[in-house]
């Protein structure tokens, strides 16, 4: 039997500049964690060791792709060695970590989930012909999958080369 642990996404700040983490604890207080870095949990879920390890591995491959996209797209988010960018908005990523939280207990389904995973990790663009292949809850999901990924930021100073913009 495995040890029960704390998934959680939170926000914090190090050194003047905001993150969002997804991390485990055995702690019930996550804030004891990452010292006073921490500034607020959004969600908290409850998981065997080896849960945790598996869902926190898949949201963070998710917010990879995600970063990874908009970085093609020529849109920068900031990175940080702590955590995700702050300018990812709090309801992206609430909903990738409910996808992936509320999607591990069916252990076939979380295989074929993992799987498209992986394969949108190696297809930089969104493909519609993979999902043309797919039925039923694989379809649905590979379809909230490719909503999520598909976020950039609309403000236009995040636009990381201005060259290429029309003279008119």
């Amino acid at each position: 039997m495995t040890k029960s642990v704390n998934l959680y996404l939170a926000s914090g700040v190090s050194e003047g500049i905001g993150f969002w983490i997804i991390n485990y604890t055995e702690e019930d207080n996550i804030f004891n964690s990452l010292g006073s870095k921490l500034l607020e949990c959004y969600r908290k879920e409850l998981f065997g060791l080896d849960g945790a390890i598996d869902v926190k591995e898949a949201i963070n491959t998710t917010l990879d792709i995600l970063s990874l996209n908009s970085k093609y797209d020529k849109y920068r988010l900031d990175s940080h060695n702590t955590g995700y960018s702050s300018e990812i908005p709090i309801n992206l990523i609430e909903d990738i970590f409910d996808l992936w939280a509320y999607n591990y207990n069916n252990e076939i389904l979380w295989k074929k989930y993992i799987g498209l995973l992986n394969l949108r990790k190696k297809i930089k663009k969104s493909n519609n012909y993979i999902n043309l292949g797919l039925k039923g809850e694989t379809y649905e999901f590979a379809t909230k999958l490719d909503r999520l990924l598909s976020f950039r930021p609309i403000n236009s100073t995040f636009i990381l080369d201005k060259d290429n913009d029309l003279m008119w």
